[in-house]
């Protein structure tokens, strides 16, 4: 009941008031599924039984009513309208099964947003302190299974609960043999099948989902580090790494798959069990097996609908033990308390000076990489930053930027803490980063420039006036497509240099009052990382307003700055 109510606090408000719908479906679906069973079991009883419009006051009235002249007549009759109930069956069927699947999609749709925004909320220390294949994974993947294999599992389990037990309802009305026999049969057997494997199946989708996060991993850093491990020589053993969770995968997921499998088997051989112990249970008691010929029709008729059944029912447990390890960790991803930021275009107004105040922080408890820091920078400097690796010179930068929340001490503009979410989000309004390694999205030229703003919104002479004061404009009029130009993914069409000068175009777009250039320089060649710097110069003697903050270990680069501050 815990785990029930685990998912049912998963669903969101909305999802929530559409369930009774669902329900409903699944409702029709079994009334559906009966109308069927009754069909075929008429047929039987009219086929099997050459009195049966005597015998049966229904069968009697029905042939009286329309007239029939001979049994024959009266049997296709029949066999007509029973083709046609289950032609409309099927039709009915697929509309409620689209009801349900649509239910499924949007409740993982819901799921995957409000994950994908609780991560991007949780900062960036969040998302540099877990692999990214993990977070996409979950994202994704564990929000499908959540859909697909627990509630859709639920939900098919107690659609065939219900088209069972009414079933059997109806049949206890006609021959309570038929129904002790089917529960004699069926149950024990689904009972003993789904408590043998249950907990298999949850160990099972536990590791398949660790062996799948591996794979995503593994080619991921294949991909990424293509030239380096080109040229070490490394590909052998990633590929035997990849190799080995291929067959590792293969594995588990042939053992689900067997898993699933036997239960139709385990449930056909119930049905076999079920005719011979009728036959047996009539010879024994000195029936004849002519005699038995109804009964056994009905119950195989019957059987036929139960089967199937309770097949999907221990199927869906099955899958529903097999992802149900879904539940708790989206639980405890969901249940993190997480402030929303809140998005707005109005910028924190900057006019005399930003600082940090007795700033410190740490990315672990015993070690802190900044401890009771200050630093006021007025507005129009440019402040040269330096100090040997892991002085916290990027961490800083990300103080700065308000992407990191110091631990003690605050981050003020003009003299006002920029302390909650929506200072932040006004600040960083202000703010434009470029970094050694520059986010450049597999887009245009002009959605590079413009990052965030929807296509058809973005300004593409502002666009054009921010490529040429960034010394791109000669480039790109170059270019047969122009600013329409996709640069590739990760901006692998175009130089280092050209990619850090989008950067400060996209700087110049935003019409930051803040640049902060992290290492913006440090993998480009000499001439190039001049000219770069060259541009910053430029930029500011134009806009003395403009307040710059440069990381650099290279000492010449700073000279246009007016102070440099050393960590």
């Amino acid at each position: 009941m815990s785990s029930i109510k685990k998912i049912y606090n998963l669903v969101p408000p909305e999802r929530r008031r559409a369930l009774p719908k669902v329900v409903l479906s699944a409702l029709l679906s079994a009334v559906v599924d009966l109308a069927g069973i009754a069909a075929l079991v008429s047929v039987l009883l009219v086929v099997l039984d050459e009195n049966i419009v005597v015998t049966n006051p229904l069968f009697g009235r029905l042939y009286d009513l329309f007239g029939f002249s001979s049994t024959g007549a009266f049997v296709a009759a029949v066999c007509g309208v029973v083709l046609l109930i289950i032609a409309l069956k099927g039709v009915v069927g697929v509309a409620l099964s689209e009801v349900r699947a649509r239910y499924m999609l949007l409740l993982y749709a819901d799921l995957s947003k409000r994950m994908y925004d609780s991560y991007l909320s949780r900062g960036l220390l969040f998302v540099r302190s877990h692999h990214t294949t993990t977070l996409v994974n979950n994202v994704n993947a564990v929000c499908h299974r959540f859909a697909s294999g627990v509630v859709s599992s639920l939900l098919g389990i107690l659609t065939e609960v219900l088209v069972v037990v009414t079933l059997l309802v109806l049949l206890s009305l006609y021959n309570p043999m038929i129904v002790a026999l089917a529960v004699v049969v069926f149950v024990p057997i689904a009972l003993i099948y789904s408590r043998i494997i249950r907990r298999r199946m949850m160990e099972n989708g536990k590791e398949e989902n660790r062996l799948q996060v591996g794979q995503n991993k593994t080619m991921y850093e294949a991909l990424r580090g293509y030239a380096d491990i080109e040229i070490a020589g490394a590909k052998p053993s990633i590929t035997k790494r990849f190799s080995e969770g291929i067959d590792s995968l293969r594995h588990y997921s042939l053992r689900a798959l067997r898993m699933r499998s036997a239960s139709s088997y385990v449930i056909e051989f119930s049905l076999v069990l079920g005719v011979v112990a009728v036959i047996l249970l009539g010879i024994a008691m000195g029936h004849s097996v002519t005699s038995l010929k109804v009964f056994l029709g009905v119950f195989a008729v019957s059987a036929y609908r139960i089967v199937p059944s309770i097949s999907r029912i221990v199927g869906g447990w099955t899958e529903y033990k097999r992802t149900s390890y879904v539940v708790d960790l989206l639980h405890d991803e969901l249940s993190v308390d997480v402030a929303i930021v809140p998005q707005t275009a109005e910028k924190l107004p900057f006019e005399r000076e930003l600082s940090l105040v007795g700033v410190s922080f740490g990315y672990n408890p015993s070690e802190r990489v900044l401890d009771g820091y200050s630093l006021t920078i007025r507005k129009g400097e440019r402040i040269g930053i330096q100090g040997s690796s892991g002085r916290g010179k990027t961490t800083l930068f990300n103080l700065l930027a308000g992407l990191f929340v110091p631990e003690e001490g605050k981050l003020c503009v003009d003299g006002q803490a920029v302390d909650t979410p929506l200072a932040r989000r006004m600040w960083q309004n202000n703010v434009a980063y470029v970094s050694q390694d520059l986010f450049i999205p597999d887009q245009t030229i002009a959605e590079n420039v413009a990052l965030g703003v929807e296509k058809e919104k973005i300004d593409m002479e502002r666009v054009m006036r921010s490529l040429e004061a960034a010394r791109l404009g000669e480039f790109v009029a170059s270019l047969p497509e122009g600013v329409d130009t996709v640069t590739g993914e990760a901006g692998c069409r175009l130089s280092g240099g050209q990619r850090q000068r989008i950067g400060i175009a996209r700087a110049l777009y935003k019409e930051a009052s803040v640049l902060m250039f992290d290492e913006a320089t440090s993998s480009l060649d000499e001439k190039t990382a001049r000219e770069i710097v060259d541009a910053v110069a430029g930029l500011s003697e134009s806009n003395r307003e403009l307040t710059i903050l440069f990381i650099s270990h290279n000492a010449r680069t700073l000279d246009f700055c007016d102070r440099v501050v050393e960590l």
